[in-house]
């Protein structure tokens, strides 16, 4: 009888360990929201379609054209121009590139996503520094 307890009371222990884990996992993939000041919806298209390579955890070619990362570094004309390309990209379907949208689908952003890019980057004015 003490043996069954014991085993019970061990997978509990284990089961919520690896729940634990598995939910601060989650959570992290979740939290790559960019730094700079965007507006909820639009963090989130970029989160899930731009900040992957576009960010600090990004190659040097991608860094280079844009970087999440270095936005308040951006000069108000700079953070102007780059919002207008993001939408121009997105809507030619030249961002995310091919390769990337053949590796992972779910990055690729919806009609209504590039909707909202459309709309925040024709009203978007850039931080005062």
């Amino acid at each position: 009888m003490k043996k069954n307890t014991y085993y019970t009371i061990l997978k509990s222990v284990t089961l919520t360990i690896v729940l634990f884990l598995l939910s601060y996992s989650i959570k992290a993939q979740n939290n790559t929201k960019p730094v700079a000041s965007f507006p909820d919806d639009v963090n989130k298209i970029i989160s899930g379609s731009c900040f992957g390579c576009h960010s600090e955890k990004g190659g040097k070619l991608s860094k280079s054209k844009l970087n999440f990362s270095d936005w308040a570094n951006y000069s108000p004309e700079k953070q102007k121009d780059k919002v207008k390309k993001m939408y121009t990209m997105m809507e030619k379907k030249k961002m995310p590139p091919k390769s990337a949208r053949e590796k992972h689908p779910e990055i690729i952003p919806t009609p209504e996503q590039v909707a909202v890019i459309k709309s925040w980057s024709a009203s978007y004015t850039p931080d005062k520094k």
